[in-house]
């Protein structure tokens, strides 16, 4: 008489359909994020300016350094930031290496300083229209909050810290135009002294405030 006894599954077999499983719930995509701001944060122009501005600040601010300038300020004086300007003395030093460099010699030195000096602007200009970019957003953003929430404490809070920002956003302001004028006032000087020598460069103009007109 022929006796039927259940099928065993192998060793083997069982660690085979336990791997298949692990991979198979290992393989399956995550959920997806839920997004951390509403629609309506992302739909403001003004926030939307503000983001733009924050990036670009972030992306394209440069500190200048000492070893910055000493790699770049070539055989010129540097500027003077403070006290007495010396845009004549870099006036004097390009009209004693002119008597002994070539035109080209000459006119490069002068491109090496000029460039120097006219990133340091353009990078003072820019801030300086960030930061008021980026000044008006936030306060537009938060007027539209306290509206929306009501809460007088949490409005207060906002407004006190709207406060202590401008703050510090007007000093980097007047740092940034006194740094332009500074500039502005030197390539003048420094212009005039080379048209003086006989020396005339097309490319030698000077940034507006706008960041966009030059002269």
């Amino acid at each position: 008489m022929r006796t039927h006894r259940p099928k065993l599954i192998s060793l083997s077999t069982a660690a085979l359909l336990l791997f298949s499983t692990v991979s198979l719930a290992q393989s399956q995509p995550p959920p997806a994020a839920t997004a951390s701001q509403s629609p309506a944060d992302t739909d403001s122009p003004l926030a939307a300016a503000a983001h733009d501005a924050k990036a670009r600040k972030e992306h394209s601010k440069k500190v200048f350094t000492d070893d910055d300038m000493e790699a770049t300020a070539g055989p010129l004086p540097r500027l003077k930031m403070e006290g007495a300007e010396n845009a004549d003395d870099v006036v004097a030093a390009i009209s004693k290496y002119k008597t002994t460099h070539t035109a080209e010699q000459t006119e490069q030195a002068v491109h090496v300083w000029y460039d120097r000096y006219d990133q340091m602007l353009a990078a003072a200009i820019q801030e300086n229209q960030d930061i008021t970019t980026l000044r008006s957003a936030n306060m537009s953003n938060g007027y539209a909050l306290c509206q929306e929430s009501q809460d007088y404490q949490q409005c207060r809070n906002r407004q006190m810290a709207e406060m202590r920002g401008v703050q510090s956003d007007q000093t980097q302001v007047m740092k940034n135009n006194n740094l332009e004028v500074r500039i502005q006032h030197s390539f003048m000087k420094v212009r005039n002294g080379l048209q003086m020598n006989n020396l005339r460069y097309d490319w030698f103009k000077i940034r507006t405030t706008n960041n966009i007109d030059r002269f």
